[in-house]
Formats: C-alpha cells, sequence, structure tokens
C-alpha cells in the first residue's frame, strides 16, 4: 500500500492505508508533515553527530594503533640513526619482526655493526699509528743521543744514515759520507773482512764480529768496533735495509792485549813465557809433522844464579835476567822464538833447523852472550850457562818427550862441569828412566828398612889409635847387591827423600856412637848432612831429641856440611850452625878446598875441623900444587885453631906428607874401607878410650 498525503488549507498531513486481509479492513495512518520533518532533521543532526563521534575516535584509534605499531617503531629507528650520525657507536636495541620495518630495523643494525667495526678499526689504527709516531720519534731520538753508533744501509751496503755519535767517531759529516760503500769505513788491512761481511750476509742476512775502523780525517788513527748487522724487512718478507750497530771497544781490546801480554809474556824481561812458549812449540812440531822443517829446541840455565841472588840481592838478579834476555835476544833470527820460563831458565826454539850442525853453531853464538861480565851496581858479574839442545822431529815428535829432553841434555851440560851446551842422546833418556827406577825403589827402601851404616875410621897417624868413624850410607836390594851412594844420593836429594833418610842416618849413626861409648871407647861419629837436610828448619828439634834419647855425648857428633851449602843465604846458615852449636855437636866442612874457600866467610861461621877433600891428595907426591895447596890448607886451619882431617888417603906417602905438613887425623883406604859396625872389632888398630 502507497501512503496517501491529505492536505487541508491549515496544515499537511502525511497519510498512508493497508489493507489487513485477514479481516477485509484497511488500515489507515496519518502524521502531520511538520512534525515529521522536525524530527527527520532532529535525527539527521544526532545521526550527523554520532558520525563525528565515530570519526574521531576512529581516527584516535587508527593514531594510537598506528603509533604503536609503525610510528613508535621508526621513532627509534630514527633516533638510532641520528645517535649514529652523532659518532655513538652503542648498539640501540631495535625489534625484529618480519615486516618491513623489521626488515629496516636488521638491515640498520647490520649497517651500524660494520659502520662501529670500520671506526673501531680505523681508532685502533689511527693509534696504532700515533703510538708508532710516538715510538719512531722516541726510537729517533735514542738513535740520535746513543752512546752507540748506529747506521743504515740499503741492500747493497751503501750507506744511507749515520747517528750524530758515528760521525763524531769517524771524524766525518753524515752529508760526506752517505751512498758510499760500508767497507769504506773499514781500516786497509780489513779488506778480506769485507768480502766475508757480504758473503755472510747474504747466505744468512745477519753478521756479528769486531772490526778496525778508519778515522776520516787521521789516517793514522783506527779503533775497534764491535759491528753487528741485521736486516730490516717490510711486511712481505722483502729487504728494505741493513741495520748496523756499533759499540767502541778500543779500550776493550786494548786490555785485553794488555791481558793477552800478562798472560803470554815475563814482565821481567818482555820475552815470551811459558805459556806462549808452549804454544809455539805445539805449532812448531805441527809444521815439523807436516815435513816443512826440523827445529831445535834449546834450554838454558844460568850458573850460580842462585848464589848471585843470593849475594847481590834480589834487585840485582833481575837486573842480569834482563841483561841476558837483552844479549840472548840480539843474538837471534827473527823467525826464532825465546822465552823465560821462570827463575834462571830461558828456552829457544831455532826455526828451520838443517842438522845438528847447524843448531851447534847457533848454541855457540848464544854462549858468546856470556863472555862479557855484567854490570850489576858496583860489581862485575861473570856469567855463564849451561844448555840443553834437542832436535825435532829427530829426537822426538812430542811436546813432552821434547821439554823432558831438553831438560836431561841442560842437567848434563851442568854435569860437564857448566858453562857448556850438550845434545840430547838416548844414553841420557836411559839415565833418566834408571833415576826415575831409582827413585820407586827408594820409597821402597825406605819402607822396607833396607838401608845399612858403614863406618870407615879416622886415625890418629901419630899413634894408629882409631879417634872416630865417618858414618856412610849403604842401600842392600832384597836380591842382596850394594846400590853405592853415589847413585842414590843425587835421586833422593832432588826428590826430597833424602830429609826421611838423613833422619834415619842420625838416628842409626847416634845410637852406633852410644853402643861404642858404653863399651868405653872414646870416638867421633862424623855425620853428612845434605843441603835440604841442612836448609829444613826443623834439623835442630830432630838432633836435639835423638841427642836425648840416645844419650850420647853431644861433642862426639859432628855434623859435616860443604861450602856450596854456606854460600846461599849465608845469614840463614849461619843462623842454622849456631842453632846446632848450642846442641854442643861439633861442625865440619868437607871437602873443602873444592868450593869458594873464602876466609872472609869462614871466620863467620862457628865450624870446628876442616876436611881436605881427596881430589888434593889422590896426587901427592906427583903433584907439586896440590901438595902445596894441602899445605896451605892444614897451616890455615892451625892458624886458625881449627882441627884438620884428610880424606882418601891411600898411600904411605901421603900419609908421610901429611905428618910433615902436621895434618894427624886421616882416613882412607891406606888404613880401612868403609866396613859394616861387626866388621870393625877385625881392624888391628887401638880405639881410643
Amino acid at each position: 500500500m502507497q501512503p496517501a498525503a491529505a492536505n487541508n488549507q491549515a496544515s499537511e498531513y502525511l497519510f498512508a492505508a493497508a489493507p489487513l486481509k485477514h479481516l477485509e479492513w484497511h488500515a489507515a495512518v496519518y502524521l502531520d508533515k511538520a512534525d515529521i520533518v522536525t524530527a527527520r532533521q532532529q535525527y539527521r543532526g544526532r545521526i550527523a553527530f554520532i558520525f563525528i563521534v565515530v570519526a574521531v575516535a576512529l581516527a584516535a584509534l587508527l593514531h594510537l594503533i598506528s603509533y604503536q605499531f609503525g610510528l613508535k617503531r621508526l621513532n627509534r629507528l630514527s633516533a638510532a640513526v641520528v645517535k649514529l650520525s652523532r659518532g655513538d657507536l652503542a648498539q640501540v636495541a631495535l625489534d625484529n619482526k618480519n615486516d618491513e620495518i623489521g626488515a629496516l630495523n636488521r638491515a640498520f643494525t647490520g649497517m651500524s655493526a660494520e659502520i662501529g667495526q670500520l671506526v673501531t678499526g680505523l681508532n685502533d689504527r689511527i693509534a696504532e699509528k700515533e703510538q708508532a709516531e710516538r715510538a719512531a720519534r722516541k726510537l729517533s731520538k735514542a738513535v740520535s743521543f746513543s752512546s752507540s753508533g748506529i747506521m743504515l744501509t740499503d741492500p747493497h751496503l751503501s750507506i744511507e744514515y749515520l747517528n750524530p755519535f758515528l760521525t763524531e767517531l769517524l771524524g766525518c759529516d753524515e752529508r760526506s759520507v752517505v751512498n758510499q760503500p760500508l767497507n769504506m769505513l773499514l781500516a786497509d788491512e780489513m779488506e778480506q773482512l769485507s768480502a766475508e761481511i757480504t758473503q755472510t750476509l747474504h747466505e744468512r742476512q745477519h753478521w756479528r764480529g769486531d772490526i778496525l775502523l778508519q778515522h776520516q780525517k787521521l789516517p793514522a788513527k783506527q779503533f775497534w768496533v764491535s759491528l753487528a748487522i741485521a736486516p730490516i724487512r717490510d711486511d712481505i718478507g722483502s729487504l728494505l735495509n741493513y741495520v748496523c750497530a756499533m759499540q767502541d771497544i778500543s779500550f776493550i781490546k786494548q786490555s785485553q792485549k794488555q791481558m793477552e801480554h800478562l798472560a803470554y809474556y815475563d814482565i821481567l824481561t818482555g820475552l815470551a813465557n811459558r805459556s806462549y812458549f808452549r804454544d809455539q812449540l805445539r805449532k812448531a812440531i805441527a809444521m815439523a809433522h807436516r815435513g816443512y822443517y826440523n827445529f831445535a829446541l834449546l834450554y838454558f840455565d844460568l850458573d850460580e844464579f842462585k848464589r848471585i841472588n843470593d849475594t847481590l840481592g834480589h834487585d840485582a838478579g833481575d837486573e842480569l835476567l834482563k841483561e841476558v834476555a837483552r844479549r840472548l835476544t840480539s843474538r837471534l833470527r827473527e823467525e826464532d822464538t825465546i822465552a823465560r820460563l821462570g827463575g834462571d831458565e830461558f828456552a829457544v826454539i831455532l826455526s828451520g833447523i838443517k842438522d845438528r850442525q847447524q843448531a851447534s853453531t847457533i848454541a855457540a853464538n848464544l854462549q858468546q852472550a856470556f863472555h862479557e861480565p855484567v854490570k850489576l851496581g858496583h860489581h862485575d858479574v861473570a856469567i855463564s850457562a849451561s844448555i840443553g839442545i834437542t832436535v825435532a822431529p829427530e829426537d822426538a815428535s812430542e811436546e813432552e818427550l821434547l821439554l823432558k829432553h831438553a831438560d836431561l841434555a841442560m842437567y848434563e851440560a851442568k854435569a860437564r862441569g857448566k858453562n857448556t851446551f850438550h845434545f840430547f842422546s838416548q844414553d841420557l833418556n836411559d839415565a833418566a828412566n834408571e833415576r826415575l827406577q831409582i827413585e820407586n825403589q827408594l820409597r821402597e827402601a825406605i819402607r822396607e828398612h833396607q838401608f845399612l851404616l858403614y863406618f870407615q875410621p879416622k886415625i890418629d897417624i901419630r899413634t894408629d889409635i882409631i879417634t872416630g868413624y865417618e858414618t856412610l850410607i849403604r842401600w842392600l836390594r832384597p836380591d842382596n847387591t850394594l846400590v853405592p851412594p853415589v847413585k842414590f844420593i843425587p835421586v833422593a836429594e832432588s826428590t826430597g827423600l833424602i830429609v826421611q833418610i838423613g833422619e834415619w842416618i842420625i838416628w842409626e849413626a847416634c845410637r852406633f856412637l852410644a853402643r861404642q861409648q858404653s863399651r868405653g871407647y872414646d870416638v867421633t861419629s862424623s855425620i853428612n848432612l845434605s843441603v835440604r837436610q841442612f836448609n829444613d828448619q826443623d834439623l835442630p828439634l830432630i838432633v836435639e831429641r835423638i841427642l836425648k834419647r840416645t844419650g850420647v855425648k853431644p861433642q862426639a857428633v859432628i855434623f859435616e856440611i860443604t861450602e856450596s851449602m854456606l854460600m846461599g843465604d849465608t845469614d840463614a846458615a849461619i843462623n842454622q850452625l849456631n842453632q846446632l852449636k848450642r846442641l854442643g855437636v861439633s861442625l865440619s866442612i868437607d871437602d873443602f878446598g873444592t868450593g869458594y874457600s873464602s876466609l872472609s866467610y869462614l871466620k863467620r861461621f862457628p865450624v870446628d875441623e876442616l876436611k881436605i877433600d881427596r881430589s888434593f891428595v889422590k896426587d901427592i907426591p906427583q903433584d907439586r900444587n896440590d901438595m902445596d895447596i894441602v899445605a896451605a890448607i892444614i897451616a890455615m886451619a892451625q892458624k886458625m885453631n881449627l882441627r884438620v882431617v884428610a880424606e882418601g888417603v891411600e898411600t904411605l906417602q901421603q900419609v908421610e906428607f901429611l905428618r910433615a905438613n902436621g895434618c894427624f887425623e886421616v882416613q882412607g883406604y891406606f888404613y880401612s874401607m868403609p866396613l859394616a859396625e861387626q866388621e870393625l872389632s877385625q881392624l888391628n888398630f887401638t880405639v881410643n878410650t
């Protein structure tokens, strides 16, 4: 049903009717049009207001949603970008959602991390560069002010830089040597070393050693430096430069030279010492082994040097040694080596000796150096030397053997009267071996008590009465062979065994004397003292103890000493003699006339007896000179109130001569040979009581 409108003059209405089919009615409704229009207008206003409110609310909601899910994230990203642009590399926490903004956040985070790493790396490089620059400045200053010489060269050893210390050391400015080769700084004698440095750097890239540099302004000035050369390489290992560090070691070299001089040269004479001599001897032996040449080894020993030294003093002895060194050096060739081995011993190596004759000629020439006396203070001192010679490799080719051979030959020269030279021979070696054998057997003899005492009577030729005995030692080996004293006493003396043997002799001689005195015999016992025994400070104490233990009369004990024993340190000798005299014993000078026989010395010594050596007696009456000497000795002894005894008496003519000249006490084979104690009773002489 369509609505109908009904209008009247007063108002307009809106009318609507509709049928009601079940009731067969029609229903109608009408309303005032003005009311409807008014209601519609009010509705429209409300709808518009509601729309606006909803729109505003929706817009607010959309803005809230947009900010929460988009703009806030974009703002955080924007803030992170601004922070990064300001250099703040601290990471900002951004979300990582699976949308466009999340992807943008991830990209930005990655980018900022990379930028952070780049900036950090750059800062590190800058810091490293600054640190390197500071280190370089420090190093530059250290190099400039270093007390070591620093030099830089290119790979070809051309000089690029020298520090101030090195320029001052070389006496040059840096510009004058830059681009010059390193070897221009080396002394001429280092020319071969320059090639070695180049070769070593090529092979090993390093070199270290001592070199001699040449001062650039003073040609005569050179100095030693310790040089170390090391390479400077780039990051890939390519050689850029060499750095050379030099330390001035001139003082060290000078000190080393002085130390070597002290180590290899004798301070007193300036000659080579034993160490240097042994080095040269080893070199000579090596040359001889290769067949280059023969050489001779000479050993010198000054005769009577100890007497001169003790008599005139050690200063005079030193002056004598210096003069001997000067004289010998002046007579040697340039290629020969002379050394002072110690004391008064010298040695010479004669190079390129053809034969013994040539060595003899040179040795004779060297002996000429001793012909002129040496002026020592106010004294003109005659000197001589005994020389032993051995030839290598003829005699030996080993160092120790050669030294031994030269030493043996020298002692043989001394034994042959001194002031001569003697060549080594095999006989000398055999004698030395025998000497060594005797030494070993002597030690066993001491342990096994293989020594015996023999006694040679001293006779008063006026009465044929035995007044005493000289005590003589004999060595009876286990095989019942007797070894004469002349074979073993020198060995015992040289080895020091004589002191022990000598003490045993004093004990046994005093025991023998005690037995004689217990039988009522008034006899003396003469005991020979060796050099070592006499110089033993304990000798007076030993004698005193033996005298007390054996109970013998001290005046019946006579100690015999030789003149040479008294001529060394005379003051010490006199003191030792006085110590013995205080014990009451008698002292006798044995072999008188064969030594110095100085009356001025004799007067100072507290001796009681002189024994005339057998060498003066044996040729009486044939030798008139010996007769005059013996007569003079007897007369001198009588004037000095000394007893005088002649030894070695073998003929009646000798007895008669001695009797006629006032010497009444003798000993010798004319009366009796030395006998064992048990054989003395068979003598046909009366023993003094």
